[in-house]
C-alpha cells in the first residue's frame, strides 16, 4: 500500500513566500521607488500643497501597478541577456523561480488593474499617460531601441518621465507647460544617470550584445555626452523655476544640486580612475533626483516667489485649483442626489 506525503505547513508557507517575493522582484521595486517618489512630488506641486489623500493613494497604486507591469515584460523580453550579466543574473526568470507564462499573466493582470484604477479613481487622462508610459517602455525601449542603437537610453528615457505626467493629470485633469518641463527634467537626467552605470558595466553590456554608449563609442565620447546632457538638465531645471509657480526654495536647491551633478561629471571627465568616479556619479544622480523633487514639494507648500509674475501665476493656479475642487464637489453632490432618487 503506497502513501503520499503532503508537504508540511511551514514548507507551503515558505513556497508561497518565495513566490510572492519573486513576483515582487519582477516589478523592479528599486526603480518603482523612484517613480513613486516623482509621482507624489509632482502631485504636491500640481496641488500647490497636499492633494486629497484618497486621490494620492489611488494614483500611486495605479501608477505602481502599470509601471510594475511594464518592468515585468522587460524581464520577460530580456531573459537571454539577463543571464549573461552579473547585475541581472539574480532576477526571478533567470533563476527559475518564475516561468514566462506566470510572468506574462501577472504583468497583464496588474497592468489592466492599474489602468482601471487610474481611470475610475483619478481620470482618463491619467490612465492614458499610464498606458503611453507602458507602451513606450515595453515597445519603444525594450523591444526596439535597447538592442539596436547606442541612443537607446536617450530616447527610451522618456518612459521613466511618464509617472509625473500621471500625477499631474490626476490632480488637474490636464497637462500644463510645467508638467512637460518636469517630464523634460527626467528625460534629460536619464542619460547621464544611466551612462554612469554603463561606464563601469561596459564589459557586461558588451558580452550581452547591448550597444550601450561606452561599448560602441568609448568612454571619452560617453563622458562628453554626459556633460552635454547635464548642462541641458541645468537649463531645464532653471526654466522650470522661471516659467512656473516655483519659488526661491526650488530655485536655490536646483542650482546647488545641479552644480553638484556637474562637479561629479567633470571629475569623471578628468579622472584616471573612471570606474571610481562613474560609481560616485551614478550614486549622486539618484540622490539628485530624489532631492530636487523633494525641493519641488517643499517649495509648493512654502512658496516664496522671486518675481511678481510668479506670484500672480501662483494666485491664478490656486484659483483654478479651487474652481476644480468646487466643480468636483458639485458633481459628487449630483451623483448622490441621483442615487437617492433612483436607488438600485
Amino acid at each position: 500500500m503506497s502513501s503520499t506525503t503532503l508537504p508540511s505547513q511551514p514548507e507551503q508557507s515558505l513556497n508561497l513566500s518565495s513566490k510572492a517575493r519573486a513576483f515582487y522582484e519582477l516589478m523592479k521595486p528599486g526603480i518603482l521607488r523612484l517613480l513613486v517618489l516623482t509621482t507624489v512630488c509632482t502631485m504636491v506641486v500640481a496641488s500647490q500643497g497636499m492633494p486629497r489623500l484618497d486621490l494620492m493613494l489611488w494614483t500611486l497604486l495605479g501608477t505602481t501597478l502599470v509601471c510594475g507591469s511594464a518592468n515585468a515584460i522587460n524581464m520577460v523580453w530580456d531573459q537571454d541577456i539577463d543571464q549573461i550579466m552579473n547585475r541581472t543574473a539574480h532576477r526571478p526568470l533567470v533563476t527559475g523561480r518564475l516561468n514566462t507564462k506566470e510572468a506574462l499573466i501577472f504583468s497583464a493582470s496588474i497592468g489592466l488593474l492599474g489602468v482601471l484604477i487610474l481611470t475610475y479613481f483619478a481620470n482618463p487622462l491619467a490612465a492614458l499617460m499610464g498606458v503611453c508610459g507602458h507602451v513606450f517602455y515595453v515597445v519603444i525601449y525594450t523591444m526596439w531601441l535597447k538592442r539596436s542603437t547606442p541612443q537607446n537610453i536617450v530616447i527610451g528615457g522618456a518612459a521613466g518621465a511618464f509617472p509625473p505626467l500621471i500625477g499631474w493629470a490626476a490632480v488637474t485633469g490636464e497637462l500644463s507647460a510645467a508638467a512637460w518641463l518636469i517630464f523634460a527634467l527626467i528625460f534629460l537626467w536619464t542619460p547621464p544617470h544611466f551612462w554612469a552605470l554603463a561606464l563601469y558595466k561596459d564589459i557586461e553590456y558588451g558580452k550581452a550584445g547591448v550597444p550601450m554608449m561606452p561599448v560602441v563609442q568609448g568612454h571619452h565620447t560617453t563622458i562628453f555626452q554626459m556633460l552635454v546632457y547635464t548642462m541641458l538638465l541645468l537649463g531645464c531645471t532653471t526654466l522650470l523655476a522661471v516659467m512656473s509657480t516655483m519659488g526661491l526654495v526650488y530655485l536655490i536647491s536646483s542650482i546647488a544640486l545641479g552644480a553638484g551633478f556637474a562637479y561629479f561629471c567633470i571629475r569623471l571627465a578628468f579622472s584616471k580612475d573612471t570606474e571610481k568616479w562613474a560609481k560616485k556619479t551614478f550614486a549622486y544622480s539618484i540622490l539628485y533626483l530624489a532631492l530636487i523633487f523633494g525641493a519641488m514639494s517643499v517649495d509648493a507648500v512654502y512658496t516664496t516667489h522671486f518675481t511678481e509674475e510668479g506670484y500672480l501665476m501662483s494666485i491664478e493656479a490656486e484659483a483654478k485649483r479651487l474652481r476644480a475642487q468646487e466643480t468636483e464637489k458639485h458633481i459628487q453632490e449630483l451623483r448622490q442626489q441621483n442615487l437617492s432618487v433612483n436607488p438600485k
